[in-house]
């Protein structure tokens, strides 16, 4: 059967409900995740060529994700992109695109509102920052994965989970706490992110990660220490997880993304020499666990 890009316009009306199994050794979870999705209109700043924009509805939030789907006739194994406390801003759409280009069907969403006081708007009706720190667990992104599974050209078994800084450490949560992912890109996860009240750690949750990760890490992240990567990889490489690390000498935080205004010229230095290498790693790793 084949499935293009016009079929996703075409179901503007359509809802579908997705049940996916979930659950937490640390946190009390609801049986399955459940998710509603429409199609929308795209944000007025990250209308990018080639996205379709769904609005995905949860039990108690809202999730506005953008969805790229590759030429060609499907179905396609599905990669979902967490960002990181900044929400959902184009350098995030423009990394979906570049992945979709390879042949995966991307969705790249607003998980959670955004970093508090100011939570970015257009992820304005997602999971709170203070709901993530209460329960990690239950505010990972599932809602969006379980949405992708069931897009017109998908994999439903083929999923994997790319997070970025604090979108690491959702991703690292989703895939260890039930949501059957079959690959992990992680690139610069938050493993204790700097806020208050401080949510749980990676490590609380290592023991049930299952699918093959990919760490990428810049070793002069100002934002989220390397050390705590290091440690990660420690701990899960001690438990047997299918777990690989990719260390970049002198590059700051997230190695997959563009410089950023504000960054020093040394680390910008340091990340237009490594980014584009570190994405085809990430690209790599995912079409070597998802293209089966």
């Amino acid at each position: 059967m084949t499935i293009n890009r016009s079929a996703l316009r075409s179901l503007t009306c359509l809802f579908l409900t997705l049940v996916v199994g979930s659950s937490s050794g640390l946190h009390a979870q609801p049986a399955s995740t459940v998710a509603h999705w429409t199609a929308v209109a795209a944000p007025a700043d990250l209308n990018a060529p080639g996205a379709q924009w769904i609005k995905v509805e949860g039990r108690r939030h809202k999730f506005v994700a953008a969805v790229f789907q590759p030429h060609g006739g499907g179905p396609f194994p599905v990669v979902v992109l967490l960002p990181g406390s900044s929400g959902l801003h184009m350098g995030h759409v423009a990394l979906a695109q570049d992945i979709s280009s390879f042949g995966f069907v991307v969705v790249v969403g607003c998980w959670q509102s955004g970093a508090a006081p100011r939570p970015n708007p257009i992820c304005s009706e997602a999971p709170p920052q203070a709901a993530w720190q209460a329960d990690p667990a239950a505010n990972s992104g599932k809602e969006l994965l379980a949405a992708a599974r069931a897009l017109p050209g998908a994999r439903a078994e083929r999923i994997g989970v790319y997070g970025l800084s604090r979108g690491g450490h959702a991703a690292l949560w989703a895939a260890s706490t039930g949501a059957n992912v079959q690959a992990v890109v992680v690139d610069a996860p938050a493993h204790r992110p700097r806020v208050t009240p401080v949510p749980p750690s990676t490590l609380d949750v290592v023991a049930g990660l299952a699918a093959p990760t990919l760490l990428l890490h810049g070793t002069a992240d100002p934002s989220a220490p390397v050390e705590l990567s290091r440690e990660y990889e420690r701990e899960a490489r001690a438990l047997g997880k299918p777990v690989v690390a990719v260390y970049f000498e002198g590059v700051g935080h997230q190695v997959t993304l563009p410089p950023v205004e504000g960054e020093a010229e040394s680390l910008a230095a340091a990340r237009r020499g490594t980014q584009a290498r570190a994405r085809r790693q990430a690209i790599a790793f995912f079409r070597e666990h998802l293209l089966k």
